[in-house]
Order: structure tokens, then C-alpha cells, then sequence
């Protein structure tokens, strides 16, 4: 029997070990140059065939900037500001990197988990540059565990990095802001990767034709005279594609660094592209691409990093602020395109009485002093915003703990809106309720005009039965061949007996169709997908989709003219509330705009929630 420290010897023999397979790949990371890099087709391994990519603009630096985005989940120009102030913080090392940390990263890690589980880029309508930013920069937040397994096990970042190096110009991604987002967090990855994994670590070509040999410091180029950047852009101009496919990574680093040193701005973008078309010819054979580009030994992206900082500081596109417009006291919606109050709804209409139902089986706390507000978790916050809508313009409003017996027996919890609105409407009558409003709990109304006013428009008080908000981002499972996709977040329905039955035949569509049945528990999303697939082809005439129609985002800057085209309502998918000071999330375009998500809830709300009692 070994003693005492024969023992200790062996467990730290085991020790050893499992620290020894944990800077191990769980599969081999292999690094074996490919013949013909530039031919890189993306490939979808499922379908065996080329995956399909994005179809929009690569050059519209204005609609790619996300500025102008009518996205109805996420305010894409503050998760952009907040990315970016935390990544210069600790690119450059600034001492209130864990400050920014606590203020900017941490309160929208939830939504950046929504974006990351729920949207892909083929699926993104409007900021594509977002969704690649955030899967990317998910990485650098989470465990080295998941970024290894999301990098090498599962090589799940081979189309994003296609995007990156072959799909839009680095010169462009300045324009648009993104830029120094992504070399930054590419720069805390390889940083990462390289610490983790030394032995990995490679280098391509240590000099250079007509250059010679080169640091990988990038420090020590800091105070170099001319004659260097001079020999530097004659070997880079000599260089050919053989040149090129021999020392890709060495070129591109050649070139990221005269961008750096160059003061002439134009001239600084063209080395930006230079620097791409050099890295786009390292390809590795196994598709293990981006893992090894991380872990070349030349610092590519702390340079191209630096250098896109530098250029985007004359715009400051990474880091401008959302419009603060939350909210319009004096009457009408908040435009967050044009950053001002307007009155979009017909003023040509007679009040009616309304119902709201928001349906939660979490119970909602006491909004009766500051205490309780700030204390108070985001569903709270939100019904307390509705509530005192509802009170301004006369209607009832209940916060409704469903029965899972009643409401939604052996369904998902989501079933159980539907049924208590039809419970509630044919319990009390369309003389007290004559239309019926659902609101998903993590949903606030923004706007102050009338509901009476957005029925008139839409036309609920002649022949159309329910409006539904349509759902921006295309659900991803189980698409049908419509094109509908309703937000079953909030909708408004006429309290008839054809309505109501409209209601109850929506209800029991899982019951009804046998295709359907795994609807009921299978899918978040699966009384959304009942009403595009079974409800919507056979009551298209008395439905009414809210949608914007006709708007010309070149022309128009985003903006529709005229009659106001839609009505979003964008639910968090429970996103946690950060009672914080700051811009509120941006649901979209705000013309078009009713109800917001209820991610961040801004202390300006109080006086509107305390005096609910």
C-alpha cells in the first residue's frame, strides 16, 4: 500500500494529466494547406449542398451600419456602442474595462443569448453585421470550453469567418462601424487560443520577399521612418498570388500594419483590403480555417484592431448613441428614426371599449414606492406601463395567473392567452368589452395614442375579426410554405360570436389536425405556427396583418409616408429588465409602433408606475 506521499504523488500525477487533456482539442486540429483557397464554397454537410447565403446588400454601408434599422427585438445601434466601448477598453487596455464590463456587456448578455439561440444570418432581414458581430463576440464571453468546442469540435464558425474574409470588404466595414468590433474580438480570440494552446501556435513565413525578416511585435513598428513602410509597400506591391498562397498571413499582417501607419484615410482603408485579399488565401483543408488564422503567430487583428479604431474615430459610427425618445407625454409615437414624437393614427374616430389581457403564471409584485419599482422584475414593470395606458384611455387591463388545468391542459404555457381571452370575452360581452387585447408579459405600449385610433385605421370596427403584429425575424423551425409568421405577442380581436369562435378554432387546431398535435408542447412557437399554416389560409379576409408596405428605406431613410402601414408588437423572449438609465431597447421603426419589448425599462417610467398604487 503506497503511503501518504505516494498518494499525493499519484493524485498529482492525475492532476497533471486531466490538466494536460484540458489544453487538448477534442478532435484533431489539423493544419494542411488547401490548393485553391480562393474557390471556398460555405457547405451545408445536412443538405449536402452549398449553403445558402445572405442575399442582400454588401455595399450599402447605411442600411449595414444597422442605424436605420427597423429591427422590432434589439436596439442594434446600443448593443453596438456597448460592444464597442467594452472591446477599446480592453483592446487598449484601459483601466475601467470590468466598469464598462458591469454597466454596458452584462445587462445585455441575455438579449446577446436570445440573438445567439433564436436568429441566424440567413434568417436576418435586416442587421446582418449585428448577428455576425454577436456570434462572434458570444465567443469571448462565455467559457474557453465553449469556444474551443464552437471553434474546432463543432467548426461551427466556418460560414461566419466566409462573411468576414470573402463577402464584405474591410473598407466597408469601417463605414458601417462594425469593424473595429470584430478585429477586436478576433484579437481577444487568437490572444486566447494562443495562451491556451502554445503548441498550435504557427507561423506561416518568417520574411518576406524584397521585405526580409519580420517582428511579430507589433510595438516595435511604432516608431519606424519611412524607409520601412517604403520597403514594406514595394515587397507588398511585387507580391504575387504564389507569394500570396505561401505567406498569406504574413501579407496580411504586412499590410494591416500599413494601414496603421498610414495618416491618409484613403489610403488606410485600401491597406485594409489588402490585408483581406492576402488572408483570404489561407484556407486549411479540413476547413479548421479561422481556428488556425487565430493561432498564426503573427498579431493580424490587434493591428487591424488599432487601425479601425483610428478610422472610425472622425464618424464615431461604432459607438453613436440610440435616440432617446422613449416615450410622448403630450400625445403621439416615438420615431426613433427621426428621434421625435408623431401622430400616425387617424384622429378621425370613436373610443371604444377594450380588454387587456396580459397571461402569466409568474405573480406580479406591488409598484406602490421606489422600492418596490426598482426591485421589481421586468414583467412587473411592463404590466405597470400598460396599466397606466390602459387607465389613461379608459380601458381594463388584467394581469391573468392561467389555470393549467383550464387554460392550458398538457399544452405549452403560451396556448393559455388564447383561451382566456375567449373565456373572458364571452363572459363579459362586447358592450363591456368590445374588443379584446392580448399582451405578452415581457411587452410594454409605447406609444400614447388611442387603441380606438389604431382599430379605426385598420379597419377592426367594419368587417376585419383580429390584427396580429407579423413577426420580423422568420421563425427558424418547422417553416411552412407561407409567408405569415405572426407575433402571437400581442393581437387585437373584435369581441363577436364569429370572433370568438375564430378564437376557439385557433385554439383547437392541434386537436383538430393530427399533423398539428405536436404543436401543442413541442414549440415555443407553435400556436404562432397553428394560425400561419391552418388559420390564416382560410381567414385571410377578416384578418389583418400589420406590416409595413410600400417604404423605400433608400429613398425614404427608412421612413413610410402616409397612412401608417403597420403595427409591431416585439416580445423579449424573457429577457431580464435593467432598471437603468440610458437608451431603452429600440423596437423597431417607431412610425410603425405600438408595443416594445420590455428588455429595459428606463427610471422615466416611475412617475407613471408609482401613481398606480
Amino acid at each position: 500500500m503506497p503511503g501518504p506521499r505516494g498518494k499525493a504523488l499519484a493524485a498529482l500525477a492525475v492532476l497533471a494529466v486531466l490538466a494536460q487533456q484540458a489544453h487538448c482539442w477534442a478532435v484533431e486540429l489539423t493544419n494542411i494547406r488547401h490548393d485553391d483557397p480562393l474557390a471556398f464554397v460555405p457547405w451545408d454537410e445536412a443538405r449536402n449542398e452549398p449553403t445558402q447565403v445572405w442575399q442582400g446588400s454588401y455595399t450599402h454601408t447605411e442600411r449595414l451600419s444597422c442605424e436605420l434599422t427597423t429591427d422590432l427585438l434589439f436596439d442594434w445601434p446600443d448593443l453596438k456602442r456597448s460592444m464597442s466601448l467594452w472591446l477599446e477598453a480592453t483592446v487598449r487596455k484601459y483601466h475601467n474595462v470590468t466598469q464598462i464590463y458591469w454597466e454596458r456587456i452584462r445587462p445585455i448578455q441575455h438579449a446577446l443569448t436570445n440573438i445567439i439561440s433564436l436568429h441566424e444570418v440567413m434568417t436576418s432581414r435586416d442587421c446582418i453585421l449585428g448577428i455576425l458581430a454577436i456570434r462572434f463576440f458570444y465567443l469571448i464571453v462565455q467559457t474557453r470550453s465553449y469556444r474551443e468546442s464552437t471553434l474546432v469540435s463543432h467548426n461551427s464558425m466556418t460560414t461566419d469567418w466566409y462573411y468576414i474574409v470573402s463577402k464584405f470588404n474591410w473598407s466597408i466595414l469601417v463605414d458601417t462601424g462594425w469593424a473595429p468590433i470584430f478585429f477586436s474580438i478576433l484579437a481577444m480570440l487568437s490572444q486566447d487560443f494562443k495562451k491556451s494552446h502554445p503548441d498550435s501556435v504557427w507561423m506561416d513565413c518568417e520574411e518576406l520577399p524584397h521585405i526580409g525578416p519580420l517582428s511579430t511585435d507589433m510595438e516595435a513598428y511604432i516608431s519606424q521612418d519611412h524607409e520601412t513602410w517604403h520597403v514594406f509597400l514595394e515587397g507588398l506591391a511585387q507580391a504575387d498570388e504564389e507569394s500570396l498562397k505561401r505567406c498569406p498571413c504574413a501579407y496580411a499582417y504586412v499590410a494591416a500594419l500599413l494601414a496603421t501607419a498610414q495618416e491618409d484615410e484613403k489610403l488606410a482603408r485600401k491597406f485594409l483590403d489588402v490585408s483581406q485579399y492576402a488572408l483570404r488565401h489561407f484556407r486549411e483543408e479540413n476547413n479548421f480555417t479561422l481556428a488556425n488564422v487565430l493561432l498564426s503567430k503573427w498579431e493580424i487583428f490587434p493591428v487591424l484592431a488599432h487601425a479601425t479604431f483610428v478610422l472610425d474615430m472622425p464618424s464615431g459610427s461604432s459607438q453613436k448613441k440610440s435616440c432617446e425618445v422613449l416615450w410622448c407625454p403630450e400625445g403621439g409615437t416615438p420615431n426613433t428614426l427621426t428621434c421625435r414624437c408623431e401622430t400616425i393614427f387617424s384622429q378621425e374616430f370613436r373610443n371604444v371599449s377594450a380588454c387587456l389581457f396580459v397571461v402569466d403564471t409568474r405573480r406580479r409584485s406591488s409598484l406602490r414606492n421606489i422600492t418596490s419599482i426598482l426591485n421589481a422584475r421586468y414583467w412587473t414593470l411592463a404590466y405597470g406601463i400598460n396599466r397606466a395606458y390602459a387607465q389613461d384611455h379608459g380601458f381594463e387591463i388584467d394581469y391573468v395567473q392561467p389555470d393549467s388545468e383550464i387554460h392550458y391542459p398538457e399544452r405549452k404555457v403560451g396556448w393559455a392567452k388564447v383561451k382566456v381571452l375567449i373565456d373572458a370575452l364571452r363572459e363579459r360581452g362586447p358592450e363591456r368589452c368590445a374588443y379584446g387585447v392580448s399582451l405578452d408579459s415581457d411587452a410594454f405600449m409605447r406609444t400614447s395614442e388611442s387603441l380606438s385610433a389604431i382599430i379605426a385605421d385598420y379597419g377592426l370596427d367594419q368587417e376585419k375579426l383580429i390584427m396580429f403584429s407579423q413577426e420580423y425575424h422568420v421563425e427558424q423551425s418547422e417553416q411552412t410554405s407561407s409567408d405569415i409568421f405572426i407575433n402571437g405577442g400581442f393581437f387585437i380581436v373584435r369581441n363577436t360570436p364569429e370572433a370568438v369562435q375564430l378564437l376557439q378554432e385557433w385554439y383547437d387546431v392541434p386537436e383538430t389536425y393530427e399533423d398539428m398535435a405536436h404543436l401543442k408542447k413541442d414549440n415555443p412557437q407553435g400556436l404562432n405556427l397553428c394560425w400561419d399554416s391552418r388559420m390564416q389560409p382560410k381567414y385571410a379576409s377578416v384578418t389583418v396583418l400589420a406590416r409595413a408596405l410600400g417604404c423605400d428605406m433608400p429613398a425614404s431613410r427608412g421612413r413610410c409616408r402616409g397612412r401608417a402601414a403597420s403595427l409591431y408588437c416585439a416580445f423579449g423572449n424573457g429577457s431580464p429588465t435593467q432598471l437603468v438609465q440610458g437608451p431603452a431597447v429600440r423596437a423597431g421603426n417607431a412610425r410603425h409602433l405600438v408595443a416594445a419589448t420590455a428588455t429595459k425599462i428606463q427610471l422615466h417610467c416611475v412617475p407613471e408606475c408609482v401613481r398606480l398604487g
